[in-house]
């Protein structure tokens, strides 16, 4: 019988690179919207680069806690945690590289106008935002690595499932 195929890849350059051309055009979009009515560019709150480091810092602390349980420890995770914890791996994957494109427009748009204090801020708080969003994108995919089942070895004898418990080993003890 073959070996099983995992059901779930890791996120591929193809949709990573789908979610930043489409954060980078809502930006662009977004902001051209509110140019043509006639309306000022919002500001860019630095809270959102404060929300961005906190949920990074969230989404490393999951995959190291599940690199220690998975492929350490070999130890079972609940099923629904397991597929929670992926999926929250890949959301900050993805979400992160739409942010960080979305935000690099937002402070490309204010560089020709430094000169101002306002373009100067949207400047900063919009690049420390795409800034802590690839750190939140190197954080998912931290985690959706820490959520893969270490291959079986195939001189275990014990019958032990992938990260199972490791059972007592023939001739041990």
């Amino acid at each position: 019988m073959p070996e099983p195929r995992p059901s779930v890849q890791p996120t591929g350059r193809t949709a990573l690179t789908v979610a930043g051309v489409v954060g980078a055009g809502l930006a662009w979009i977004a902001l051209s919207g509110v140019e043509n009515v006639g309306l000022p560019t919002p500001p860019v709150p630095l809270l959102t680069a404060v929300v961005l480091a906190v949920l990074a810092v969230a989404a490393w602390l999951a995959a190291r806690w599940m690199h220690r349980t998975v492929q350490l420890r070999h130890q079972v995770v609940e099923p629904a945690r397991a597929i929670a914890m992926l999926l929250a791996g890949k959301a900050a994957l993805l979400g992160g590289t739409a942010l960080a494109a979305g935000y690099a427009v937002v402070a490309l748009r204010a560089l020709p106008n430094l000169d101002a204090a306002l373009p100067r801020e949207r400047v900063l708080a919009a690049g420390a935002s795409a800034l802590l969003s690839v750190v939140l994108a190197f954080a998912g995919r931290a985690l959706e690595r820490a959520c893969q089942v270490p291959p079986s070895d195939p001189d275990d004898e014990s019958g032990d499932a992938p990260g199972g418990e490791p059972g007592p080993r023939p001739g041990a003890g």
